[in-house]
């Protein structure tokens, strides 16, 4: 595990993060699979050791001693009394032949990071965006081919019940014309990611990147590709909270898409991300977004400010289809659970 914050360990400024990762995801997802016998040894690589002590402290008590004294051990990288940039480098020498590394860190130090573990002959999982750049992703996949590697991103709205029957759905809707979405997190994000917000990275890549692989994953089997991307910013909230001056609080992409090569049909994709959004707004993730295309009514996927509950409407036939894994079986199929009768009548006008 290289990085050793928020979504690896939940751990953020000293402290327990504030945010829905209170306990982490990459951690506690792997101490589970070591007990189930699917990984064996784990180790953790960040740049100051001196965060460690604190941190196993902390998984003791939230999770060790939450879920029945699972094992929260692991090798840590650098030392309890050291900074090491490079520290990622000896943990990943130390790993033996074919092992997997997960690269939960700032987004520029994704490429070298994942160069590194590839060139080794180690299996990769990058949180998203893989690169900042298109010339580091390309030189990634060209990396991974000559060692025979698997590479993954970790897109995992693709992976959400709820996204994944609007994919499905998205199919049967006839040509794309065009997409909206939103995705926003309170303010208080920015206390976590103040160290590389708007120096490093910037509210788009970190939000704004999981709409636009939804929306590509529903169109490319189609051919569309998208050919000219503007972009619009607000300001001034993330600076007054001490973010570095420039740093946008909301960005808004407007992409162009086309199908084929003669172009002949055209969609517009909009996405806007913003960390900026008020406290106690009900949920910490806002997300939604809007699909339009042109032989069938629109399909919406929203958010409700209630933690797990996803809402799909189609005008087609007004149907209201919610998921919500503490209502349904675990076995239960996201089609199969999102059949419930409309609970309000449809919008004016539809």
């Amino acid at each position: 595990m290289v990085g050793t914050g928020e979504y690896t360990t939940g751990f953020v400024g000293g402290t327990q993060s504030t945010s829905d990762k209170k306990i982490g995801v990459v951690a506690l997802v792997l101490f589970d699979l070591r007990r189930r016998g699917k990984v064996s040894s784990l180790s953790m690589a960040g740049v100051s050791g001196t965060k460690f002590p604190a941190i196993r402290n902390h998984l003791h008590r939230n999770i060790s001693q939450a879920y029945n004294n699972l094992d929260v051990s692991f090798t840590s990288y650098s030392s309890d009394t050291a900074s090491d940039p490079d520290a990622y480098k000896t943990a990943i020498d130390a790993l033996p032949p074919h092992s997997a590394v997960t690269i939960f860190t700032p987004d520029t130090t994704h490429y070298p990071i994942a160069l590194y573990a590839i060139e080794r002959g180690h299996h990769v999982l990058i949180t998203k965006p893989a690169t900042k750049l298109l010339s580091h992703h390309l030189a990634l996949l060209a990396a991974a081919r000559k060692h025979n590697v698997f590479v993954y991103i970790e897109h995992h709205k693709r992976f959400d019940p709820a996204y994944a029957d609007a994919r499905h759905r998205a199919q049967l809707l006839g040509d794309f014309n065009y997409f909206y979405s939103y995705m926003s997190q309170p303010k208080s994000q920015l206390e976590t990611f103040k160290a590389w917000a708007g120096k490093d990275s910037d509210i788009s890549y970190y939000l704004n990147s999981h709409h636009v692989d939804v929306c590509e994953s529903m169109v490319r089997s189609a051919g569309w590709v998208p050919k000219r991307v503007t972009a619009s910013a607000g300001r001034g909230i993330a600076e007054d909270l001490g973010c570095m001056k420039g740093t946008e609080d909301t960005i808004t992409l407007v992409v162009d898409w086309e199908q084929g090569e003669s172009g002949k049909r055209r969609a517009t994709g909009v996405y806007t991300a913003s960390w900026t959004a008020p406290q106690r707004a009900g949920v910490h993730s806002n997300q939604y977004f809007h699909c339009k295309n042109t032989t069938r009514p629109t399909l919406f996927l929203e958010a409700p400010p209630i933690p797990e509950l996803f809402t799909i409407r189609s005008r087609t036939n007004f149907l209201q289809q919610i998921w919500h894994p503490k209502a349904k079986s675990a076995s239960t199929k996201p089609s199969a659970a999102m059949t419930s009768p409309l609970t309000r009548p449809p919008p004016k006008g539809t």
